[in-house]
């Protein structure tokens, strides 16, 4: 499956399906330019500045999401380093 031309594989996991966090942030990181290219080219009423912003937002809450889960999966003692 693919979403915002990133390809997204779901996990089986304790009898749950799961998305990779990677592939969650990659997807989320790809909306801005998806946005800016439909406002320079007028295929929505979209405000490059706003899209911006936006954009913005969604990478860092992407980075936090990077962030947390390195943090719960590095080894006990190696985060910080």
């Amino acid at each position: 499956m693919t979403a915002t031309g990133v390809p997204l594989e779901l996990r089986e996991m304790d009898g749950e399906q799961h998305l990779a966090v990677a592939d969650v942030t990659a997807m989320l990181r790809s909306f801005s330019h998806i946005w800016q290219g439909w406002a320079t080219t007028g295929h929505a009423d979209l405000d490059p500045y706003t899209v911006g912003l936006l954009g913005s937002a969604l990478g860092g809450f992407a980075d936090r999401l990077d962030v947390e889960a390195i943090a719960r999966t590095a080894p006990v003692g190696a985060v910080g380093r």
